[in-house]
């Protein structure tokens, strides 16, 4: 009887443990971050003005809102393009106002808006939606589009993911 009573309390008590970790497994998977908008620039635009700033929406899923750690973009080589790029550059930012879409002409609004972007490095969410900008520089006329996704690297609960979202429609047009 002790050993049936001490295996029943052995199986409970392994069955709630799996059970819990279970639990925490499914609710560990705390979020991501969905491409809500396609905004584009034509490359004519480039040939007139030298820098475009590019608005992309993005939406959090997520209960708890994450730290940005790092954003980079991935060409189609697997390679993260670097600031050093002699054909384009592009640089990051939030725009905390959700106002950019496309700006290539300067005025005292958009030029207001430009000064508030802020750096993509330890951004914290505070709200489900974000508007990650790229500033674009063209600098040779033939570059060939081979940028193909995004890399974004983040903090929850001071553990770090990662994930990837393609540029589909989005950086520059013929």
């Amino acid at each position: 009887m002790k050993k049936l009573r001490w295996m029943l309390v052995t199986i409970l008590f392994f069955g709630s443990g799996l059970t819990g970790f279970f639990v925490v497994t499914a609710n560990s998977n705390s979020g991501e971050f969905l491409s809500i908008t396609h905004t584009g620039a034509k490359a004519k635009i480039f040939e007139s003005y030298e820098d475009v700033y590019i608005g992309k929406q993005l939406r959090w899923t997520g209960n708890e809102m994450p730290i940005i750690k790092d954003i980079q973009i991935v060409k189609e080589n697997g390679v993260s393009l670097s600031s050093a790029s002699e054909m384009i550059q592009v640089d990051l930012f939030i725009d905390p106002s959700h106002q950019t879409d496309l700006f290539y002409q300067s005025s005292p609004e958009v030029h207001q808006v430009i000064e508030d972007y802020v750096g993509v490095e330890g951004f914290k969410l505070t709200e489900p939606q974000m508007t990650l900008v790229f500033k674009v520089n063209l600098e040779k006329p033939n570059y060939q589009f081979d940028l193909e996704e995004l890399k974004i690297i983040y903090e929850i609960d001071r553990r770090e993911f990662e994930q990837r979202l393609p540029l589909r429609n989005f950086i520059l047009h013929h």
